[in-house]
């Protein structure tokens, strides 16, 4: 890998970072929107339902389940891009080691001296 690949691949995994960062912003907002429809929506059913309390409960547990299967997968997707900018991160340290090691290599090549 030379010189110019390195560093171009580490221009590439800083780009995808900052694109990341952005997502993860969109992410936490769609999580904290799921997870509040959720909420509400049991809310409301929990507050329209007949019998015990307990029946009351379980009517709203039932009713409103797809909205917390949707609000988990949007917490799953969230944690994904967060282990994704975690996975990128070791690669950019990874990039890095090996650029230092390619430049102590290049200063230790004999340049300009007659063989």
């Amino acid at each position: 890998m030379s010189t110019t690949d390195i560093v171009l691949e580490l221009s590439r995994i800083g780009r995808e970072l900052d694109a990341l960062s952005t997502e993860i912003a969109r992410l936490d907002a769609a999580c904290v929107v799921a997870w509040s429809e959720h909420r509400k929506a049991y809310a409301r059913a929990y507050i329209g339902g007949q019998g015990s309390i307990e029946d009351r409960k379980q009517a709203a547990v039932l009713e409103v389940e797809e909205l917390r299967v949707a609000a988990e997968a949007a917490d799953q997707v969230h944690r994904a891009a967060r282990e994704r900018i975690r996975v990128l991160r070791d690669r950019l340290e990874i990039g890095r080691s090996i650029s230092a090691a390619r430049r102590s290599e290049f200063a230790a090549e004999p340049v300009g001296q007659a063989t």
